[in-house]
């Protein structure tokens, strides 16, 4: 009878587990997917993004306002694999293959999905791309992957990586170990190729345990494969008697960039460049209206340091963040010699306070980090241009430049300073110049610092001892006012709002043809144009 009795039960049991009626743990694994129109840039909202698991699809869903689409999808597994496509009408496609999800973690994903530029994409796999690791630089000793892990213990490996195009002809291939790889601006160090195969090495050191291995894939239509693949990383600890502790210069650590007339990113200068490149020429104004978000934080390298001398040299850094202040989260890890990090997270908000620290990473072992301090992007500013305006005519020879600020930036970190410069082009073909304020002595370019949110200047009498100076002439102005019936054109080049305090800058920024604290430049929204009269 009991024979018959435990029969019973497997039988039972088997049926169940054979009919998918077995009641196993079926919790959602959750991921939070966040889609920008670029690096830094704006949320794309109502894009879609499909779900695969084993190539079936599981589901539908689309970004809210903010770019985010919160997905849950039931499971009995711990870890799962799936591949995401995001599309969106009028806009190329992003596909992302074998992205690793954990139940009970907090998945994150961040992605751009970029507007077409070429025409229309038909299918869903733009880029076919293959990648082989290496133990050696002969590339002869092929590394396998098991279980979709691969064990490495080396400091050094090599690949081989083959794009084949299924619509459009690729452009780029990045390669990036830690994080998904595109600009330098924000990603360096990473590979990047501009043809199929692409070759070369990548470095382990300051890695270790699981860590993802992206490699990104451009078409000329800006759609965009990204391929996921696993290391497990064997580091042995490290036998280090000092540890060093991450230092930092006394003032400003961490810089906010907001900026009006948002760059894409898609290539183009690795470096900021602080000092001022005046063009003295009238450019065409910027039609752009899209913005960028970013967050830069500086430290002291060990090589640097005042610490060099008496403790040893780390591996890499460890950089962290956290919007509460408390709550740290790992975000980066930068390879020893660089002193900088740019967060470019769509998770970054005008008006959110966020918060940074830095370890210096030995091994697998991290130093306590140092908190090097918080900072408050602001939001972005317009400007009302008062006098003379766009179009105006029989204006006074010895016209009142004025503006206003619209919406001023509000922060709890400080009062807002604003830096304006102006300038004034005359389009006379025989006359052409331009002209702008410069202090007494050897005329160089000056501009206006204020925590006034309206500005007037009378042509005859600018503030500060400053006077006009014809650049094209190469010396002052020589008149007190201007020609009659002539037409001029002006504006500002240099529109920024700055807030300071003890650990950060946070920067506004409208227009800065000269770069004077963007690094890219953004040209003026508006020459107003105007013509004088008689007086």
């Amino acid at each position: 009878m009991k024979k018959v009795f435990l029969f019973s039960v497997v039988s039972v049991l088997l049926l169940l587990l054979l009919s998918g009626c077995f009641l196993v743990d079926t919790t959602p694994v959750t991921l939070k997917v966040y889609v920008t129109d670029y690096n830094s840039g704006a949320a794309v909202s109502d894009a879609k993004i499909s779900l695969l698991h084993n190539g079936i699809e599981k589901l539908d869903i689309y970004t809210n306002e903010k770019g985010e689409a919160l997905i849950n999808l039931p499971t009995n597994r711990d870890i799962i694999y799936v591949d995401l496509i995001v599309t969106k009408d009028g806009h190329s496609v992003t596909r992302i293959n074998n992205l690793k999800l954990e139940k009970g973690k907090e998945n994150i994903f961040e992605t751009q999905l970029r507007v077409s530029s070429s025409g229309k994409t038909n299918v869903l796999e733009p880029l076919t791309v293959n990648l082989e690791l290496y133990g050696d630089s002969a590339m002869s000793k092929n590394l396998s992957f098991v279980d979709n892990v691969l064990d490495v213990s080396t400091d050094t490996l090599y690949y081989k990586v083959t794009v084949e195009s299924n619509e459009y002809k690729e452009k780029y291939i990045y390669v990036k170990l830690g994080s998904v790889p595109g600009s330098g601006f924000f990603t360096n160090p990473r590979d990047i190729n501009y043809g199929s195969p692409a070759e070369g090495s990548i470095s382990t050191v300051g890695f270790d345990g699981l860590v993802p291995l992206y490699v990104a894939a451009f078409d000329q239509n800006e759609n965009l494969v990204v391929n996921v693949y696993y290391l497990n990383i064997h580091r042995k600890g490290k036998s280090v008697d000092n540890y060093y502790q991450v230092e930092y210069k006394d003032g400003a650590r961490i810089f906010a960039y907001t900026r009006r007339g948002g760059i894409a990113f898609y290539g183009g200068s690795d470096k900021i460049n602080k000092k001022a490149d005046i063009t003295l020429r009238k450019p065409q104004a910027a039609p752009e209206k899209d913005t960028n978000l970013w967050v830069e934080v500086k430290w002291i390298s060990w090589e640097q340091s005042s610490a060099s001398s008496t403790t040893d040299q780390p591996d890499a850094y460890v950089v962290y963040r956290s919007f509460d202040g408390e709550s740290f989260e790992e975000i980066a890890t930068v390879p020893e010699g660089y002193n900088y990090y740019r967060d470019k997270s769509p998770r970054l908000e005008v008006g959110k306070e966020v918060w940074y620290k830095v370890g210096a990473k030995y091994g697998d072992y991290v130093a306590t980090p140092t908190l090097l301090g918080s900072v408050v992007p602001l939001d972005i500013f317009g400007i009302k241009y008062i006098s003379p305006v766009d179009g105006a005519t029989n204006v006074s020879t010895n016209p009142i430049f004025s503006w206003e600020i619209v919406n001023p930036v509000e922060s709890k970190e400080g009062t807002p300073v604003y830096y304006f410069d102006i300038w004034l082009y005359d389009n006379t073909v025989n006359d052409s110049g331009y002209y702008s304020l410069s202090k007494s002595g050897y005329p160089k370019y000056n501009f206006l610092i204020t925590t006034a949110t309206s500005v007037e200047i009378e042509f005859s009498n600018p503030p500060l001892g400053l006077w006009w100076v014809d650049y094209a002439a190469k010396t002052w102005y020589p008149y007190v006012t201007l020609q009659k019936n002539k037409t001029y054109e002006w504006g500002n080049e240099l529109a920024v709002a700055v807030v300071s305090d003890e650990d950060s800058e946070a920067y506004s920024i409208y227009a800065d043809l000269g770069k004077i604290f963007d690094p890219f430049k953004i040209e003026a929204e508006i020459y107003n144009t105007f013509t004088t009269g008689e007086n």
